[in-house]
């Protein structure tokens, strides 16, 4: 057999290249959990990110999510991540508190009563609210806010002492607001969020605390007749991911996951924001009558409770109790400064 000339060589082997496919990387997947119901803005928004993603990676990292709970509770999903079942949750600060107590700082009730208050603080702690997260081996993709919670009712309440005889929703898991609420000396109904519509309906409840965006898409509010105008607690939620499943990636693919996640948890605080605001004019349309509390001594009586039941809270490792009173003093600093204007 006769030997190819030399420079017929080189182009065989082109031809070869061209037409002979190279085997690709199996694309990455990343399972997301998520409480938020389908149709919402904010999954729009995760919907969003899960095609830019897949645009930006050329396909070498695919998102599928799991929205509307359909994975189980909190506790659940963190299980499902700790086991690889999942690789991510978009989950609330009470369940977090699984993954690590700290990161339901932000959450704690009559710890905030403005936005403005909440961005001078977090501009401060998020970072260290990142890295405690990371010590549970997780990485915070995004932290965005929910919304204030406020109480609705089915009977006007304006006084703590209107709550006395009342059946107030707690939700399951969430110790500090349970045992605040039992404190006071109010009646407490643990139930998960699934089951408080139902409550609402046949009587187990007379209370529930909710942001008014939450009132509306759970159709709580047609359980309810009354909102008291004073911000319980801030909403958060928070997505986090395995590191383990983080690592699987390459290094731009990685970055870009989580740039593209960072960008979109940054709107959706001013998504969030809005959605609440036009909720709350809806509320009003819909029939819910807006309540002014009681003026001190009666706010000051709240504000006791809350701050004898974290007391407790913290010294039983509920929670990091230096970090909170340093969420305090941003607070007093924020205050004071905007007094002193």
């Amino acid at each position: 057999m006769s030997r190819l000339p030399s420079r017929i060589l080189p182009l065989l082997v082109l031809w070869l290249l061209v037409l002979v496919p190279t085997a690709s990387p199996a694309a990455q997947v990343l399972k997301i959990s998520t409480i938020v119901p389908a149709g919402t803005a904010f999954m729009q928004e995760l919907r969003a990110a899960e095609e830019e993603i897949h645009r930006q990676t050329d396909g070498r990292v695919q998102l599928k999510l799991f929205p509307g709970g359909v994975m189980g509770s909190d506790r659940s999903v963190l299980r499902k991540i700790r086991i690889g079942q999942l690789h991510g949750a978009v989950i609330t600060a009470v369940g977090l508190q699984n993954l690590h107590p700290d990161t339901q700082v932000y959450s704690l009730p009559f710890t905030f009563r403005s936005y403005e208050e909440v961005e001078y603080v977090r501009a401060r702690l998020d970072p260290e609210i990142r890295d405690r997260v990371a010590r549970a081996g997780f990485v915070l993709g995004g932290l965005a806010e929910g919304g204030f919670t406020y109480l609705f009712s089915k009977q006007p309440i304006r006084t703590l002492e209107d709550l006395r005889d009342k059946r107030m929703w707690s939700p399951e898991g969430d110790d500090v607001t349970r045992r605040m609420l039992e404190r006071a000396g109010i009646k407490v109904v643990s139930l998960p969020v699934s089951d408080v519509y139902t409550s609402l309906q046949t009587g187990l409840v007379d209370v529930v605390t909710i942001n008014p965006s939450g009132a509306i898409g759970l159709q709580w509010h047609t359980g309810v007749n009354y909102q008291l105008d004073a911000p319980l607690l801030l909403l958060m939620a928070m997505l986090v991911f395995d590191d383990r499943a983080l690592a699987r990636l390459e290094p731009a693919d990685r970055e870009a996951v989580m740039k593209i996640f960072r960008e979109t948890f940054e709107r959706l605080d001013g998504i969030n924001r809005r959605a609440n605001r036009e909720a709350q004019e809806a509320l009003r349309g819909l029939g819910i009558e807006l309540l002014q509390p009681a003026r001190p001594p009666d706010e000051r009586q709240w504000q006791k409770v809350a701050d004898r039941a974290l007391q407790e809270l913290a010294a039983d490792g509920a929670f990091n109790s230096e970090l909170y009173q340093r969420v305090k003093s941003l607070v007093a600093e924020y205050r004071s400064r905007t007094a002193a204007q």
